[in-house]
């Protein structure tokens, strides 16, 4: 039975005898009552997990030295003590009392005050939970003082809403060079508009830990206002604004205003990113491996060849896209217009109109037509939301095309990921079935080295059996939009081999010519007519 410090003073108090060792505690049974008491407080203090298990430590290699000079000698008796540990920062200390030895003499609250002052912890002792906690008796861990950290101040602030991006100015040609050999990111703004939002400095308050040392809070600074030309510190002092209509731009290392510009010419020396607000016309090709944004519509009047264009409305090329392979993209979140579309990677949100499409991976949420002129795909892939309808697939050469139509792009393609990664999990855990069973079968006589085995086969296990039961719900909510009857179809005029056609979870490999095909479900089956 346990008797706390209150208990041992009332016996005093009342002549009862006090209940003292006459032996030495076994040092492992203070390890166990240690790591108990180290554990609940840890759940008091989360905060404190790393004083805490560091002060842990520490009493068991004093409780170890204490039990050793107990059975020294004539194992004379040993006084109960108070033992104190700072946290790393001295902003908290912990206490701990170890109990006598031998019949050695009690720790009374007045000594413990004592020993916790000449340790030199002077500030934010917690007075009143001393008292309760000290009752608690001994083995306990409990915070006797708490130290005030500083408040940090807040340096004056500039909070840029734009990026900084080069000096580099796009404007009107009269003939069709434009040198664009440096890298350039356009950002158009208004006269009035904020480029960055100041905030004055914010002094903060000092701190002081357990033992009494103060502890200043950090200096603090003004705002560094990065102004350039035609901008203006406005609202107070506390936003610098365009001074003008124009291009935001940076010029050693200060925000700048210049005049927005369109273009009138070709794009083949471009090395950066254009970007720009709105709809964009360029009057010429675009190559070199430029890349091209704008949020709203682009027309190319000449051909785009090496590029990268993403537009947020429709983007129509003039005279066709003539790319090189894994160098030509375009992503479009409306429609797609080219004559000819070779080698080159598009992702539209609406529909692709073209001539001519080969070599070319195109994934789109709506139609592909290539109905006019020669009306042919060759060599590509195409996944549509809706159709892909054409006058002909294939030529006399030969090659394959893969067409994936009548849902989503992402549907049939995370069908594919997901039953893939599904089979390779089951795999797993086939394979771990048989040395769980093999160790199982042991029962009792299973040593230890093979317990832990079997617990991190069994650990393994249930990660992998967590992942398929993730991967099946992926999967059913996937086949539960494939069920959707698909209307998505397949037209052309001739149909030269090869043709892969996929369609909701259904395939076909075509490898005959056929002619006038309308290509389609019906009934859980794939038509060719």
């Amino acid at each position: 039975m346990n008797v706390s410090i209150f208990d041992r003073f009332v016996s005093k108090e009342t002549g009862e005898p006090q209940r003292k060792s006459s032996h030495p505690t076994p040092y492992r049974k203070m390890f166990s009552e240690l790591e108990a008491s180290g554990a609940e407080a840890k759940e008091r203090c989360p905060d404190d997990r790393g004083t805490i298990e560091d002060f842990v430590w520490a009493l068991k290699e004093a409780s170890r030295a204490r039990y050793k000079k107990a059975l020294e000698g004539e194992m004379k008796p040993m006084k109960a003590e108070a033992r104190f540990f700072l946290s790393k920062d001295r902003m908290s200390a912990y206490a701990c009392l170890l109990p006598p030895e031998n019949d050695g003499a009690e720790l009374t609250l007045e000594e413990f005050l004592g020993d916790l002052r000449y340790e030199g912890i002077r500030y934010g002792v917690l007075q009143e939970d001393i008292q309760r906690e000290f009752a608690l008796g001994y083995f306990h861990l409990f915070p006797v003082a708490r130290g005030k950290l500083p408040q940090a101040g807040e340096d004056g602030k500039v909070t840029e809403l734009f990026q900084r991006r080069k000096n580099m100015r796009l404007e009107v040609q009269n003939g069709s060079e434009v040198d664009f050999s440096q890298d350039v990111q356009l950002q158009p703004i208004r006269k009035g508009a904020v480029i960055c939002l100041i905030r004055s400095p914010k002094e903060g308050t000092d701190g002081i830990d357990v033992t009494g040392q103060e502890l200043p809070y950090p200096p603090v600074a003004d705002a560094q206002v990065p102004q350039g030309k035609n901008t203006v510190i406005g609202r107070g002092g506390q936003a610098l604004t365009a001074g003008v209509d124009g291009i935001l731009y940076m010029e050693n290392d200060r925000f700048c205003v210049h005049e927005q510009k369109i273009i009138d010419g070709d794009l083949d020396q471009f090395q950066g990113t254009l970007r720009v607000s709105g709809n964009l016309y360029i009057g010429g090709n675009v190559d070199g491996g430029v890349d091209v944004e704008a949020s709203g519509e682009i027309v190319i009047n000449g051909k785009m060849g090496q590029a990268r264009v993403i537009a947020g409305g429709t983007v129509r090329v003039q005279k066709g896209i003539y790319g090189t392979e894994g160098k030509t993209s375009l992503t479009v979140a409306g429609q797609v217009q080219a004559p000819v579309v070779e080698w080159a990677e598009i992702e539209a949100g609406a529909s692709v109109i073209s001539e001519t499409i080969s070599n070319s991976d195109i994934r789109c949420n709506g139609t592909v037509y290539a109905m006019s002129g020669r009306g042919m795909i060759v060599d590509s892939q195409i996944r549509a939301g809706d159709s892909v309808l054409c006058m002909r697939i294939g030529n006399l050469a030969g090659g394959r095309s893969r067409f994936s139509i009548g849902y989503p792009p992402h549907i049939p393609e995370t069908w594919e990921r997901v039953r893939a990664e599904l089979a390779a999990v089951q795999a797993t855990l086939d394979k771990l079935w048989d040395p769980i069973t093999a160790l199982r079968k042991k029962g009792s006589r299973i040593s230890e080295g093979e317990q832990t085995l079997l617990e991190r086969l069994v650990e393994q296990r249930d990660l992998y059996i967590e992942q398929r039961e993730v991967l099946t719900a992926e999967l059913r909510l996937v086949n539960k939009a494939l069920d959707r009857k698909s209307k998505g179809r397949i037209r052309c005029e001739k149909l030269f081999p090869f043709l892969d056609v996929q369609i909701g979870r259904l395939t076909e490999e075509l490898t005959t010519m056929e002619e006038f095909c309308n290509i389609h479900v019906e009934e859980n089956g794939i038509l060719l007519k």
